[in-house]
């Protein structure tokens, strides 16, 4: 796993209520990165497989309990992968890195950065909530100003009600390693084919 080096650079600022925010001019200096976690299980499988599928573009790949949000400001296109159930599930188990990566996401700013997110699912155990946490992760994204790509036709998948939904499509790809991991390269596949261009530019 990659070290977190420290920042160069970046230029903090305050805001009304006196809380430092990093420019969002802070200038991007490399093409891709790809976010996960948690580490060492299926998302962590998943991430390794689009770095992997991605290789033409180098992609960097950091698990988030590894670095700070600092990170994500130094590429052009962001990949994030989460597997959660949602925001109540992140709180009571604290064991998941992105309840707490998250509120350190708001003091940055992604403006003119392209995000897709890959969110894992359990739709058998829990089709009312499946990949709420990727629209929860979408949700930030969207307040800190990143463009999300690679929304995903709902068509594929069997589920009762998801977060992750908007104007009738998934936010980013879902995945259920737990009861389609049959289907998972696929996905991933099919998926990448449509955001590769956006990535490249």
């Amino acid at each position: 796993m990659k070290e977190e080096n420290q920042p160069g650079n970046y230029q903090l600022k305050a805001d009304l209520e006196g809380n430092y925010l990093i420019d969002k001019d802070h200038k991007a200096t490399k093409r891709l990165g790809i976010f996960y976690a948690p580490s060492g299980g299926s998302v962590h499988k998943v991430a390794r497989l689009i770095k992997q599928k991605l290789v033409d573009l180098q992609p960097d790949l950091f698990v988030i309990s590894d670095v700070t949000p600092l990170r994500l400001l130094d590429y052009h296109n962001l990949i994030l992968v989460c597997s959660t159930l949602g925001r109540n599930t992140w709180e009571m188990e604290q064991k998941d890195p992105w309840s707490s990566f998250l509120p350190k996401m708001l003091r940055i700013r992604l403006e003119g950065r392209k995000v897709a997110i890959v969110g894992l699912g359990d739709h058998v155990s829990y089709p009312n909530n499946f990949v709420d946490g990727m629209g929860i992760l979408g949700q930030t994204i969207g307040e800190i100003g990143g463009q999300l790509i690679g929304e995903t036709e709902t068509r594929d998948y069997i589920f009762n009600d998801s977060r992750a939904l908007q104007e009738g499509k998934f936010i980013g790809l879902p995945l259920d390693e737990d009861y389609e991991a049959d289907k998972t390269e696929d996905r991933v596949d099919n998926w990448l084919e449509r955001i590769r261009p956006e990535l490249k530019k």
